[in-house]
């Protein structure tokens, strides 16, 4: 125990350090929500993985692996890494555009610059904060469960100390501060990762004799269809990935880096970091299934419990301190990047959608810092089910009210911000509502439905049918403004007919309808090719320029990735009821896990390193240079 309290508190005595060099720095807002836009691509790239890896990832994923099998790493995370790829295609480019042409430093101000109607920026400032006090509120309760293992305290005690920590040098250093101990953290949670793979695997004698062991005592395990339905799988499947682009403590990463060139690698490093962190999940519940079918780990009757049995029963206590410090990296990470969120969303946002203008930016972001820390520790500790609500506004719930208002923006002129606020509305309320309604028993879902991805496909249809039967005058002349252009003549949308990105929504759209169908009546296959689909298809979006031009060996590369895809989607479906094993594991979840995972990890983000380069750097240089010589 000694060795794990000393390991922690030099990571806290890090943390401090950070935090307090990070006050040395600050001047303002700018430093203050967006780092003083001074990033490079790899801090960049490895805090934005980082923050989305929180402890749920580590600790949930653990133990959903020990519970269901390897198909709960499949729909959490597998994919994840290719969600990175397509959220630097889809925001990459553009988002530095309008960062450099207006002072943007969070998701409210994107639509702000982007519609010409108050109440959709209202909304959403309304929905980060609360979106950032519902994820800080567990990571509040992750943080009191694991400081009450290490320091041996209560877990109220241990909540109060690991809040006042993380907002200690969040409220200090702001973004910068935030973002450098999500770099470290990121850095912690690769190594611990890999190290926990070597020691989890082996602990059950080699990947390979693991995968015997589980094979023969219940191959159910091993397989995709094992546990969940293959709808709610792949509908998971679809939120994780279209849920990436749209978590704010992802897309505002963006708004940090300090040129375009930085763009070009992010998306390499945050999947590749991503993919190696998810090897503690997956090695850690697969082994000790192993070990539970060999008899030498207990039956869980809390299958949360998986990591912290196996640190103290299978590591040393060195290994435990690491991972444990490791663990406490993934909470923070998460926690850090949703303080400066939420203090923006409340002293910048909403003061700005209702005309108020903030005097001393700093002070007051500083102290609504403090006030998202005290709302969440008052919400875990003491009004459990206000914790229940919150707990609906998660993931699934920025997802719905981020994704088609921002991403559709920053490419479709005639997204609306009427559409906006009714998107940003269905999503957290209808998560809250959809969630009360089940937990009161007043309806029942079906268990192979995935709410999540049924309200975000839903919230998706509805935002593109809204923006088409109440087109706003001023929807492209925002758009323009948007990305520092004059003002446009708006009829101009009828002159024109369809355009690229028309087209590109409508398909988005249909294979979100096709999801929600699919999620509705149990047909998997309809939620299941809607994922490489919507791959070629926000990788097409991505890879135009500011003229919606295409570069067509950028066209080639993208179909050429995209076919390999969707061909490896087709053969593991042919495969599903095959008794043929892959490397261990039945085929088609071999076909995942040996050749899917590692194509989209790697390869999306080279192909979105290739267009890059060829084409986009070029058109955003160009913008710069406009924009610089109109400044003077």
């Amino acid at each position: 125990m000694t060795v794990v309290l000393a390991i922690v508190i030099f990571y806290f005595i890090v943390m401090f350090a950070i935090g307090y060099w990070a006050n040395t720095k600050m001047k303002g807002a700018k430093d203050f929500l967006v780092a003083g836009q001074t990033l490079g691509f790899f801090v960049m790239a490895i805090a934005s993985f980082s923050s989305i890896q929180s402890g749920f990832g580590m600790i949930g994923h653990t133990a959903n692996t020990n519970a269901w099998g390897i198909q709960a790493i499949v729909a959490a995370a597998l994919l994840v890494p290719l969600g990175f790829a397509l959220a630097w295609f889809l925001l990459g480019a553009r988002l530095h555009r309008i960062a450099r042409a207006h002072d943007v430093f969070s998701i409210p101000d994107i639509i702000r610059v982007r519609y010409p109607n108050r109440s959709s920026h209202l909304s959403m400032s309304i929905a980060m904060f609360i979106g950032s006090v519902a994820y800080m509120t567990a990571q509040v309760t992750a943080l009191g469960v694991i400081m009450s293992l290490i320091f041996g305290i209560s877990l109220t005690l241990g909540a109060i100390i690991g809040s006042v920590i993380v907002a200690a040098y969040t409220i200090a250093g702001g973004m910068l501060a935030a973002v450098w101990t999500d770099f470290i953290q990121g850095l912690l949670m690769v190594l611990m990762s890999v190290v926990a793979f070597v020691i989890a695997t082996n602990s059950a004698g080699g990947w390979s004799n693991m995968l015997k062991t589980i094979a023969a005592n219940d191959i159910g395990f091993l397989k995709l269809d094992a546990t969940q339905p293959m709808t709610w799988i792949f509908g998971f499947i679809f939120l994780a990935v279209l849920g990436t682009a749209a978590q704010p403590q992802l897309a505002t990463k963006f708004l940090m880096l300090k040129s375009a060139s930085e763009l070009r690698w992010g998306s390499l490093v945050a999947a590749v970091g991503y993919a190696v962190t998810t090897l503690f999940a997956l090695s850690i519940g697969l082994a000790t299934r192993a070990l539970m079918f060999q008899g030498e780990a207990p039956e869980f009757d809390n299958f949360d419990n998986t990591t912290t049995w196996f640190l103290d029963n299978m590591t040393s206590p060195g290994f435990a301190g690491f991972a444990l410090a490791g663990l406490l990296a993934a909470i923070m990470s998460s926690a850090s990047s949703f303080i400066t969120i939420g203090a923006s969303s409340l002293v910048r946002d909403f003061t700005s959608s209702i005309g108020k203008v903030v005097r001393r930016e700093l002070m007051w972001n500083r102290l609504a810092s403090a006030f998202v820390v005290l709302c969440s520790l008052v919400f875990a500790l003491y009004l459990t089910q206000v914790v229940f609500l919150l707990g609906a506004i998660g993931w699934a719930a920025f997802a719905s009210a981020v994704f088609a208002p921002v991403v559709f923006g920053l490419y479709w002129k005639r997204a609306t911000g009427i559409a906006t606020t009714v998107a940003v509305a269905f999503g957290v309320l209808g998560n809250l509502i959809l969630t009360v309604l089940t937990s009161e028993e007043v309806i029942t879902i079906p268990t192979y439905m995935q709410d999540g991805a049924l309200v975000i496909a839903v919230a998706t249809v509805l935002f593109v049918g809204i923006s088409l039967l109440f087109p706003s005058p001023g929807s492209e002349a925002g758009f323009a403004a948007a990305y520092g252009a004059r003002m446009v003549d708006a009829s101009g949308l009828e002159r024109r007919g369809l355009t690229r990105s028309d087209v590109l929504v409508f398909l988005v759209t249909l294979a979100a309808l096709s999801t929600a169908v699919g999620s509705i009546f149990d047909v998997w296959q309809a939620v299941y090719y809607t994922v490489p689909v919507l791959t070629v298809v926000f990788m097409l979006m991505g890879a135009m320029n500011s003229t919606d031009e295409w570069h067509s060996p950028n066209v080639i590369l993208i179909g050429v990735f995209s076919a390999v895809l969707i061909g490896l989607f087709v053969i593991a479906e042919v495969l599903i009821d095959s008794s043929v094993m892959m490397g261990g594991l039945p085929v088609t979840t071999g076909i995942f896990v040996y050749i899917i995972w590692p194509w989209t990890a790697v390869g999306g983000p080279l192909v979105y390193a290739a267009v890059h380069r060829s084409w986009l750097l070029r058109d955003i240089e160009a913008q710069d240079a406009a924009l610089a010589g109109a400044a003077v």
